[in-house]
C-alpha cells in the first residue's frame, strides 16, 4: 500500500513539473567558496583527531572498533600514519570480539555476526588506499580455525575473503589471483569467473594464469559424480574466445575430449552397457566438444543434444551487470564493441553511472552517441530532468494542494508535501519551504509516538537541506525526547531485546530507538552543511558518551561526502547497523 502511495505521488509531483515547464530555468549553481569549504573540511578534521583522542574513554570493544573504523577512513587522506594506528587499534579490538566463549549460544553467536560485519566494513575502507595491508588485516583477524562455528558464519568469512579478491583486482593482480586460487582450493565458486573477468580487463597474464588453474582442476574432477563441478564448467565455457586466447580455451574442450573418453562415450555401446546412462548425462559436454571444435567431437556425434543448454551461452546481462557495478564508465562503454546487438542497455547503464557521478557532460556524450532514437530521448530527457531547474506556478501549487487534499491520513499527508518539497530541492526554495511548514504543521497536530517523531526528524533534515534553521529548532525539541527514549530503552536491555553491549549502546539499530539513531547517523551531512558548528553543539548534548562521539562523527563524515543530495524518497532510515 505505501509502496503505490510513493508511486502515485512521485507521478504527481511530475506531472506538475511538466505542467509548469514555461516557469523552469536553467540551472545556475553558484561555484562553491573554496576558501570556504576548504575552511570548514578543516573543522571536519580537526573534530575528527579530537574524537579519536576521545576513543580510550569507551568500554566497549565494538564500539571502539566501530567508530575508530570510520575515524581511521575518514583521516586516511589527511594524517595516513594516525589512520593506520586507528585501523592497527580496531584490529585489536575485533579480535576480542571474534572471541566468543560459547559458538552455540544465541548472543555469542550474535555478537560474532556483528564483529564479523565490522571486520568486513573495515576491510572494504583500508581497501580503498592499501589492498596489501587489507590482505594482512584479513589474516590477522582470521577466525581461529579450531572454534565451532555454524556453516552461515563460515560462509560469511569466505565471502569477506572473495569480495577482497573482487576488489583487488585491478590495483594488486597478484594478490587477487592468490585470493582465487585459495577460494579454488575449496571448491567451485561461481565468483571465480567474476574475479577472471575483473582481472581480465587489465591483467590479462593474472587472468590466464587463473583460467588455466580452474581448468587444471576441472580436469581432475569427475562429472559423473561430482555435480558441482559439472554445472560449473557448462558455465565456465562462457568464457570463451576472443575473451581468453583460443590454446587455452582448447585446454578445456580438451578436459571434455578427456572425460567423455575415459567412459566410452566416443565408441558405440551396446544397448544394454551400463555406460550409455553415464555418457547420456555428459551429453552437453559432447556437444560443446562438437560446437567448439567439429573435427575432434566427430566421435562424439551420437551423443549430440538439439537443444541449445543455456549453462554454456554467454549471458551479455550478466556481464553488464558485473562492470556496471565494479568498473567504470568507460569499462561499461568498451563491452558495446563486445555485445553490439545490446547497445541500448549498456549505454543506459553507462549513462546512469555517469550521472550518478555527478559528469553530466559525459552523461550527454553518452546519450547523443547512441544509435537508438527511444534510449536517447530518455537519457536526454533524465538528465534535462535533473539539470533542470524545477518551480511550481500558481497554477500548479493549486493542484498540488487538490491532490494532497484527497490524502486522509496524516502521515501521508505529511510524507506527500515532504516529498514535494525535496523534489523542488533548492532551486525553489520558498516554495519547498512553504510544503515544508504546512507538513509540520500538521504533525504538530498528530498523536505522540513513533510516527510523529520520525516524521519530525525527516522535517528537520528537509529543512536543513535547504539551509532553513526551523531544522534545528525541531531537533533542539526532540533531543530530551531521544536521550529520555534511550535511558528508557537501556533500562529494557535484555528484556525487549539488547541495546547495550558492555554497557555502551551498540549500535546496531535495534528497535524504533535504534532505527532514529541510525536514521540520524545516515544523514547527519544534512546538518553538517547547513551550520556545522551548531550541529556540532547539539550533538553535544545526547548523553551517553558513544552516542554523542558517533553523532559527531557523523557530522564530520557528511562534511568530507561533498555536496549534499536530496534526500531519498521517504527519507527513512534503510535499517541495520551504522556503517
Amino acid at each position: 500500500m505505501r509502496k503505490n502511495f510513493f508511486t502515485i505521488m512521485v507521478l504527481i509531483v511530475l506531472a506538475l513539473c511538466v505542467h509548469s515547464a514555461r516557469a523552469q530555468q536553467k540551472s545556475s549553481t553558484p561555484k562553491a567558496d573554496d576558501a570556504a569549504e576548504k575552511a570548514l573540511r578543516e573543522k571536519a578534521y580537526d573534530l575528527l583527531e579530537t574524537l579519536a583522542g576521545q576513543l580510550g574513554t569507551m568500554q566497549s570493544p565494538e564500539n571502539r572498533a566501530r567508530i575508530g573504523s570510520n575515524l581511521a577512513g575518514s583521516l586516511w587522506t589527511h594524517d595516513e600514519t594516525r589512520a593506520r594506528e586507528l585501523f592497527a587499534a580496531v584490529q585489536q579490538d575485533i579480535n576480542v570480539g571474534l572471541q566468543v566463549a560459547e559458538p552455540e549460544d544465541r548472543e555469542d553467536v550474535e555478537t560474532l555476526k556483528v564483529f564479523m560485519r565490522l571486520r568486513s566494513d573495515t576491510i572494504n575502507r583500508i581497501l580503498k588506499y592499501d589492498p596489501e595491508l587489507a590482505y594482512e588485516f584479513f589474516k590477522a583477524t582470521a577466525l581461529n580455525p579450531d572454534l565451532k562455528v555454524s556453516d552461515e558464519v563460515k560462509m560469511g568469512e569466505q565471502a569477506v575473503e572473495t569480495q577482497l579478491a573482487k576488489q583487488v583486482a585491478a590495483a594488486n593482480p597478484e594478490l587477487a589471483l592468490r585470493l582465487a586460487r585459495k577460494i579454488l582450493s575449496r571448491g567451485y565458486s561461481d565468483e571465480l569467473r567474476k574475479i577472471f573477468r575483473q582481472l581480465n580487463r587489465k591483467h590479462k597474464e593474472q587472468a590466464t594464469a587463473l583460467y588455466k588453474g580452474i581448468v587444471e582442476k576441472l580436469g581432475e574432477a569427475d562429472f559423473t559424480q561430482d555435480w558441482n563441478a559439472k554445472y560449473f564448467a557448462m558455465n565456465f565455457v562462457s568464457i570463451a574466445p576472443p575473451e581468453i586466447d583460443e590454446a587455452s580455451f582448447n585446454e578445456l574442450i580438451s578436459v571434455f575430449i578427456k572425460i567423455a573418453t575415459e567412459n566410452g562415450c566416443h565408441r558405440k555401446l551396446a544397448e544394454d552397457d551400463p555406460r550409455n546412462e553415464t555418457c547420456t548425462g555428459l551429453a552437453p559436454f559432447m556437444t560443446l566438444i562438437t560446437k567448439f571444435s567439429p573435427s575432434r567431437g566427430a566421435q562424439f556425434s551420437r551423443w549430440k543434444v538439439e537443444t541449445e543448454y543455456q549453462y554454456w551461452q554467454s549471458s551479455p546481462s550478466s556481464e553488464i551487470e558485473d562492470v556496471a557495478l565494479d568498473g567504470t564508465v568507460e569499462e561499461v562503454l568498451a563491452l558495446v564493441a563486445k555485445y553490439p546487438q545490446q547497445e541500448a542497455e549498456i549505454r543506459l547503464r553507462a549513462f546512469g553511472k555517469a550521472r550518478y557521478d555527478g559528469d553530466f557532460e559525459l552523461a550527454r556524450k553518452i546519450a547523443n552517441e547512441s544509435s537508438e532514437a527511444d534510449g536517447k530521448q530518455q537519457m536526454l530527457a533524465e538528465l534535462a530532468t535533473v539539470e533542470g531547474a524545477t518551480s511550481l506556478t500558481e497554477e500548479a501549487l493549486a493542484q498540488l494542494q487538490k491532490n494532497f487534499a484527497e490524502i486522509k491520513q496524516a502521515d501521508q499527508q505529511v510524507i506527500f508535501l515532504a516529498s514535494a518539497a525535496n523534489y523542488l530541492g533548492p532551486n525553489d526554495r520558498p516554495a519547498a519551504i512553504k510544503l515544508l511548514n504546512q507538513a509540520r504543521q500538521i504533525t504538530d497536530t498528530m498523536r505522540p509516538g513513533r510516527d510523529q517523531i520520525g516524521l519530525q526528524l525527516g522535517l528537520a533534515m528537509l529543512y536543513c537541506y535547504h539551509k532553513n534553521d526551523r531544522g534545528f529548532a525541531i531537533m533542539q525539541s526532540l533531543l530530551p525526547k531521544l536521550n529520555e527514549l534511550v535511558e528508557a530503552s537501556a533500562k529494557l536491555d535484555g528484556i525487549e531485546r539488547r541495546y547495550l553491549r558492555d554497557g555502551e549502546w551498540n549500535m546496531t539499530g535495534d528497535g524504533v530507538v535504534g532505527s532514529m539513531l541510525n536514521a540520524l547517523a545516515d544523514n547527519a551531512g544534512y546538518f553538517a552543511r547547513c551550520d556545522f558548528d551548531r550541529a556540532v553543539s547539539m550533538a553535544s548534548q545526547f548523553e551517553r558518551t558513544e552516542i554523542r562521539i558517533m553523532a559527531q562523527l557523523k557530522l564530520a563524515q557528511g562534511v568530507l561526502a561533498g555536496p549534499l543530495k536530496p534526500l531519498p524518497l521517504g527519507y527513512g532510515h534503510r535499517g541495520g547497523t551504522i556503517e
